[in-house]
């Protein structure tokens, strides 16, 4: 089993701010995969924010094909009313013109006579206002004959357009049901620049397949409309159970305590220190859920990485391990929860044992909210035993209405002459199934037989590179002479970190071959820093050797 401890920097100036004590019994109630098997479950996937109704809008104007307009002012449209038409000045002639006067001899003309009467004698004759043009009611056309009346003028409100039934789909056809949503899903992911929209498909994939029976309704939100999404449906029958996705800066700053449970923060292990190739979406628990059972027991099946885990919460029978297993088992769930409380082992840790600060073994109980959870329920999983080594797996149960997650601590116990069983490793949070190969790793150490002549002494190791506190750059082979007995190897390992050593690792070699020198390579230091490594040798009935440590300080390439 392999763990990044990268996290173990800064760990420790967070544990400062509280404390959980850990319950022996009485905590608070389990929750069972089983759950998930015939449930509902409502899934709010975050997707990528996009812009808004009205956003949309404005962008559609944007991008519209553009049309040619030219901006026209009062000075520069059309003609201004003293160039347009005559003045009434300049109409017509006037009766003083000399283009029309007669002298005094003409017929009907004296001395005394007028212009207009001058010009009358001409034939000239001047018009009034009420006798010149056109009046205004011959003039142009009736209001009556011109164009159309409203009623026959385009379109009646019933014929515009389309009806309200023909427009778009119906509920029923849009989306995908129960049945296709895996289908449609497998068609999306051809989509694989999105490594989110990835992630999400295989957890519905893997979901669909684990529990065929749970009756899941997703609804896709914008990571920008989850906040508004979540107050207009608090109360509803569509209240989301959980969020899957990249949860938006704003859950973590105020909407989980505002929406949210508290998670245990997921173990932090890659194998062979290297980034699984299993993609894992982001999920967030809700307060106050439709379905809270199946929304808790999700959570816990999506952060197991075994994903199925269906007797999660059973425990096992101690009576069925025998007085030896009993024992170890009685030892280690003591010794986790000291170790959960801040305390540290004293007389219940091996002389050997690895050691790493109390204060970091709190942080099985670090939640998303960057505090403590409160008291958790201690379930012991499993436990085996060879002889003089015992492997016991347990389960750190937290489930209170503000808090909420599983943790998987693991502890290899070795007993001593007296006939005490003691802590000789911890592991504070793996997953089901590297505990489950450590144990059974741990319980099939019997050694090549070369000649099957009395029983094979374990002999040990003497390490041979890197040298103590040698630089070497990322994942340097480590080799040491091997001196026999042995049908297992262990490269037990820990990184320090700012706030000191983090909680060891340990890394398995199979030794199932007669050999003078085990060579491997550390894929897990992968990251530079300081390490400290040591080997176990396990024979016959655990009979177990270890050797001292050894420092390398890992550079970048």
């Amino acid at each position: 089993m392999r763990r990044s401890s990268a996290w173990a920097a800064g760990l420790l100036l967070t544990l400062l701010v509280g404390g959980g004590v850990a319950q022996d019994s009485g905590g608070p109630a389990l929750v069972s995969m089983q759950a998930l098997e015939n449930g509902a479950l409502n899934i709010w996937v975050i997707r990528q924010a996009v812009p808004k109704r009205k956003d949309l809008q404005i962008a559609a104007l944007h991008h519209a094909t553009p049309l040619t307009y030219t901006e026209q002012t009062t000075g520069n449209f059309g003609q201004s009313a003293t160039t347009f038409g005559q003045t009434a000045g300049s109409y017509g002639v006037a009766s003083s013109s000399p283009t029309i006067a007669v002298g005094a001899g003409a017929p009907g003309v004296t001395a005394n006579s007028t212009d207009e009467e001058k010009a009358a004698a001409v034939g000239y004759a001047a018009q009034t206002s009420g006798s010149f043009g056109q009046t205004s009611g011959s003039y142009g056309t009736a209001a009556s004959d011109h164009g159309q009346t409203a009623s026959s003028l385009g379109q009646t409100s019933s014929t515009y357009g389309t009806s309200a039934s023909n427009h778009g789909q119906t509920a029923g056809s849009f989306g995908n049901s129960l049945s296709t949503i895996a289908d449609a899903g497998n068609a999306a992911s051809q989509a694989k620049g999105d490594p989110v929209r990835v992630a999400n498909l295989e957890f519905e994939e893997r979901l669909r397949r684990a529990f065929p029976g749970l009756q899941v309704k997703y609804t896709d939100v914008p990571a920008n409309e989850l906040g508004d999404d979540l107050r207009a449906a608090r109360g509803t029958k569509l209240y989301p159970d959980v969020l899957v996705g990249p949860l938006p800066a704003e859950w973590w700053t105020g909407w989980q305590q505002e929406y949210g449970v508290a998670l245990l923060r997921p173990a932090m292990f890659v194998d062979d220190g290297l980034q699984s190739e299993r993609s894992q979406p982001e999920v967030a628990l809700l307060a106050r859920a439709p379905h809270a059972v199946e929304g808790r027991a999700f959570v816990l099946w999506l952060n197991d990485d075994d994903g199925v885990c269906l007797g999660c919460g059973g425990g096992v029978d101690l009576s069925s391990v025998g007085a030896d297993g009993a024992k170890a088992a009685a030892v280690a769930k003591s010794a986790i929860g000291r170790l959960l409380s801040g305390e540290s082992l004293g007389d219940q840790a091996d002389p050997a044992m690895a050691d790493f600060s109390p204060l970091l073994s709190q942080g099985v109980l670090l939640t998303t909210a960057n505090g403590l959870a409160g008291d958790a329920d201690l379930q012991i999983e499993d436990v085996s035993v060879n002889g003089k080594l015992a492997a016991v797996a347990l389960r750190v149960m937290v489930s209170s209405e503000r808090a909420f997650g599983a943790a998987h601590p693991l502890l290899v116990l070795r007993k001593g002459e007296d006939g005490r069983w003691r802590v000789l490793h911890v592991s504070l949070n793996l997953p089901t199934y590297e505990q489950q190969t450590v144990r059974k790793s741990l319980m099939d150490s019997a050694p090549p037989d070369d000649d099957g002549d009395g029983p094979v002494v374990v002999a040990g190791v003497s390490l041979a590179s890197p040298l103590d506190g040698e630089k070497r750059q990322v994942m340097p082979e480590l080799w040491w002479d091997n001196k026999g007995g042995a049908g297992l190897q262990v490269v037990e390992w820990q990184i320090y970190g700012q706030g000191g050593l983090a909680d060891p690792q340990l890394f398995l070699v199979p030794d199932a071959a007669s050999r003078l020198r085990t060579r491997t390579v550390a894929r897990f230091m992968n990251t530079p820093a300081k390490y400290r490594w040591r080997v176990w040798s396990v024979g016959n009935e655990g009979e177990t050797k270890i050797s001292p440590w050894r420092s390398v300080v890992i550079v970048a390439r």
